[in-house]
């Protein structure tokens, strides 16, 4: 058993309007990656755009997973809030009404193929006034429904439109699109005709599709269709031929369809399942035929396809186990036969019905009634002797996974511990080397500026001491196992604001951003002792009640905006502070640049940008 024919068109036909999708096996990975995608959503790492597309990539994947519709809830509200979204509120009513047909809600199928068939129109992509895509979606799904009567009542319905395609396509008046879309309609009524044994209509879709087949043979416009139009109609025509049990000619019919399925010029999206699909058709014809030789060929090239993975497959998983039972029994292998129909078993979830089916059928003599519960009591001792196994061996890579990690966590604290320790022995060689050297050289040149001042000599001065201050600045970060950061520089600033506010009642807001830069300990403490000077000035001089520090941290520059609400500096007093001449000292040994802003008498700013190391 496999998917009716008849469906196979529309699900293809729904692919290539709704994105990519395999009815094949789900990835387990498909639920979390977009369970992840609407993570990043809400986290505003995505665009609408990009979550809508990043979604077309992995909801095809998951038209049958029951939680679908609730996991697109968030692509509903973006593609429905937004007129420019069409297509994706398109994408959606296809997946919906794919998920619906795989769930067997049909009403709710025909619905959604009958809203992505409005919304295509509306958006120009599909022929206003043709044949619509619903009608094909609502053939397959009452055909697969074995609900032929219906297939026949739309059929008819729809019969002057198929009429008129072959004389549209002499005059190049109709799309190459609708014209595919009126064969895949010829094919779902032509099985439903054989099933309802209903000749009088089979011979007429047969006749519609055969003059649509010549009509665009001489139509250049719709060379890219001519392949599966053959296809179409060469299968068409074997379904019937077989029907009548003429099977030297269905059997030609149907390597004719093998021959251009598997050809050049297939289109490459739909050649895979297609060829996949045909091959199981001739499986199920050579074994109806009484050719077990062909039809085990046949199967083999099956499994070989579905071994190596077939884009869009339509394939039944039980297929594979239920032919090759069919053939094990055919020859005479029942044990072997009853093996693999065991698997059918449990691929449909209901041994009772599989074993009533099987001897209503014959298939096989060994697969009595009361073999079916012993084999079902061994296989379920067999479960739970792997689920053991399974048990024990995850339990054994648990252990080796943590006795890696551990060996992991001491080979690295030792390396740290190593390169902690070379870290105080260079810290000991500047202190103890270079520090007496340029203590030494800094008593030199003040003995020689006491003798004989001069500017050089002075300016000489300036730079030992500066040199002196980062030696030991160089010497703290090499002691230190833990380096400053912006972020640590900001902690320390609040711990002092929130001292504040306690004891004096001034509020504060302090804003931080990209904490994560490192700072040498020479910024940290001259950063610190800013700061502090700025907080000091605000409690004793500003008459404020809110504090504002702002610290940016850019790709090379720190950038710190102190203010407060109190009356400023009065003009004139502001240039001489001993506090701010000491903030100015410091910014222009960091190598930075200060910047005031005075709006006395209602407050002011200091901006300094300091580039880091």
């Amino acid at each position: 058993m496999h998917l009716p024919r008849s469906l196979l068109p529309v699900i293809l036909c729904c692919l290539c309007f709704t994105g990519v999708r395999s009815v094949a096996q789900v990835p387990v990975t498909a639920t979390g990656r977009l369970s992840g995608l609407l993570r990043e959503y809400h986290h505003h790492t995505l665009s609408d755009t990009a979550y809508l597309k990043a979604v077309d990539s992995i909801a095809p994947m998951l038209g049958n997973d029951d939680s679908l519709p609730q996991r697109l809830a968030v692509y509903r509200e973006i593609a429905f809030g937004d007129n420019i979204k069409g297509p994706w509120k398109a994408r959606y009513y296809g997946y919906m009404a794919l998920y619906s047909n795989n769930k067997s809600q049909f009403g709710s199928a025909i619905y959604y193929s009958e809203k992505n068939n409005e919304e295509k129109v509306r958006l120009g992509l599909f022929e206003k006034g043709g044949l619509a895509h619903s009608d094909l979606f609502a053939i397959s799904v009452y055909s697969s429904n074995r609900d032929y009567p219906r297939v026949i009542s739309r059929y008819d319905k729809l019969r002057p439109d198929l009429l008129g395609i072959p004389a549209a396509v002499a005059k190049g008046t109709v799309s190459p699109e609708q014209v595919s879309v009126a064969l895949m309609i010829l094919n779902a009524v032509e099985y439903a005709s054989d099933k309802a044994k209903d000749s009088v209509r089979a011979g007429d879709v047969l006749q519609i599709s055969e003059r649509t087949l010549a009509a665009v043979r001489e139509a250049g416009k719709y060379r890219g269709v001519w392949p599966e139009s053959r296809y179409f109609c060469d299968f068409m025509g074997f379904e019937r031929e077989k029907f009548l049990d003429h099977f030297n000619a269905a059997g030609e019919l149907l390597q004719g369809a093998i021959r251009e399925v598997t050809a050049r010029g297939f289109p490459p999206i739909l050649q895979p399942s297609y060829t996949e699909f045909t091959y199981t058709e001739a499986v199920d014809f050579y074994f109806d035929w009484g050719k077990p030789d062909s039809a085990r060929r046949y199967l083999d090239i099956v499994k070989a396809l579905n071994d190596s993975g077939v884009q869009y497959s339509t394939l039944d998983p039980a297929f594979l186990p239920e032919s090759n039972s069919k053939l094990l029994a055919g020859t005479g292998h029942f044990e072997e036969a009853y093996h693999e129909l065991q698997k059918v078993y449990r691929l449909r979830d209901s041994a009772f019905y599989a074993v009533s089916s099987d001897k209503d059928n014959n298939l096989y003599a060994l697969a009595a009634e009361e073999n079916t519960r012993a084999e079902l009591l061994r296989t379920e001792a067999e479960r739970r002797k792997a689920e053991r196994s399974t048990l024990y061996l995850f339990t054994l890579l648990g252990l080796v996974i943590a006795g890696g990690f551990a060996a992991f966590r001491i080979n690295r604290f030792r390396q740290r511990q190593k390169l902690l320790n070379l870290q105080l022995n260079l810290a000991r060689n500047f202190h103890d080397e270079i520090g007496p050297m340029l203590l030494f050289a800094n008593a030199l040149v003040k003995k020689e500026m006491e003798a004989h001042p001069t500017t050089g000599l002075a300016e000489l001065k300036i730079q030992t001491a500066q040199i002196m201050e980062a030696v030991r600045g160089i010497s703290h970060d090499l002691k230190s196992s833990r380096l400053s950061t912006v972020d640590s520089f900001s902690r320390e600033i609040t711990v002092l604001l929130e001292k504040i506010k306690r004891t004096t009642g001034i509020d504060f807001a302090l804003r931080l951003n990209n904490g994560q830069h490192i700072l040498s300990h020479w910024q940290y403490s001259h950063l610190t002792r800013m700061v502090n000077e700025m907080i000091g000035n605000s409690v004793r001089h500003a008459g404020c009640s809110q504090i504002t520090v702002l610290i940016r941290a850019m790709e090379r520059n720190l950038r710190i905006t102190y203010s407060d609400n109190g009356r400023g500096m009065e003009p004139g007093s502001f240039s001489a502070g001993i506090g701010i001449r000491n903030i100015r000292e410091r910014t222009d040994l960091l190598k930075g640049s200060f910047e005031l802003q005075n709006a006395w008498p209602e407050g002011y700013s200091i901006e300094l940008t300091i580039p880091f190391v």
